[in-house]
């Protein structure tokens, strides 16, 4: 299995991410989820420019989750999947994609969000969707860096 992580962050790549996360699961691909970013030359452009340094990227809106999960699961280069959103992490896990773990490491406050863990903040809707998947079999769980000890979903 070459999908080590599929972990929501809003921020996607950024110094966790880079000095930590890709350290520690020896990750050699990542996997950026979001059409908003798949469309945006400027910040795709910035994401290569802070992405590790040997290590491919790979930026695609959800249109294309079902065949590059099926690619990536069977491929043999550790793969980390950035998603900024609960939505589009459910959408992974429903191409069957065999790790059944999602990482919440990073979900800024705005308007419609409240606190749910620490520094994480959901909407109702984000809420849920992460009580649906826990309740579907996957391991939800809070953990910002590799050396924090990981902290369950409750819902």
């Amino acid at each position: 299995m070459s999908v080590r992580m599929i972990r929501i962050d809003d921020r996607l790549i950024h110094g966790q991410i880079v000095a930590a996360w890709a350290k520690n699961l020896s990750i050699k691909r990542i996997w950026i989820v979001d059409d908003d970013v798949a469309k945006d030359a400027f910040i795709t452009n910035v994401m290569k420019m802070v992405s590790p340094p040997d290590t491919e990227l790979v930026i695609t809106g959800t249109d294309k989750a079902r065949e590059m999960a099926e690619e990536f699961d069977a491929a043999d280069k550790n793969t980390l999947i950035l998603v900024k959103y609960p939505k589009v992490a459910r959408l992974l896990f429903d191409t069957d994609i065999r790790l059944r773990e999602l990482n919440v490491g990073g979900m800024g406050a705005n308007a419609e969000r409240k606190k749910l863990f620490k520094n994480i903040s959901a909407s109702e809707e984000e809420r849920k969707t992460l009580k649906d998947m826990k309740e579907s079999g996957v391991k939800v769980y809070f953990q910002v860096t590799p050396n924090e000890k990981q902290t369950l979903f409750e819902g």
